[in-house]
């Protein structure tokens, strides 16, 4: 094969390459969801609010896990209302709300106990269940079901 034959092959298969990526990219950047995500903070865990497949499981996860204590829908029972817009326990960011589920509560002075489900459940589950939590929390909110404590900050 002569030499410029072999150059044009490799600059084809460079310019598809390249084409390829820009595609994907775009792609990736086309299909990346609106800012409906929810964090507390700047450094705070951003969860995806906007993701239905999401929600379900953590809304699943959390009738199985967490409804017993914590009542249907998040609304409180043997323990807090976790769809009131405060989680005092864990400073109401979600990476505290997530290492509050991982690794339980021990602390009988802030009313109570709660096993660790870090070994139970996978990082993903936790994610939904917190990010299923801020949805009906935004919902109730909304809703007039409890005040936005989010209003006067």
């Amino acid at each position: 094969m002569s030499r410029s034959i072999s150059m044009s092959l490799a600059r084809g298969c460079v310019i598809a390459l390249a084409t390829l990526a820009l595609s994907l990219a775009s792609a990736l950047f086309l299909a990346a969801p609106a800012a409906a995500q929810h964090k507390m903070n700047e450094s705070d865990m951003e969860l995806p609010t906007n993701n239905p497949q999401v929600v379900e499981l953590g809304k699943e996860k959390f009738a199985q896990r967490c409804a017993f204590c914590h009542g249907g829908g998040g609304k409180g029972g043997k323990g807090p209302c976790l769809t009131c817009g405060k989680f005092p326990y864990s400073g109401n960011t979600n990476t505290n709300i997530y290492t509050t589920i991982a690794v339980g509560v021990t602390n009988r002075s802030m009313g109570g106990t709660m096993g660790a489900f870090g070994t139970s459940m996978t990082g993903e589950e936790i994610t939904a269940v917190i990010t299923y939590l801020r949805v009906e929390e935004k919902r109730r909110i909304a809703a007039g079901e409890v005040p936005d404590p989010y209003k006067d900050q």
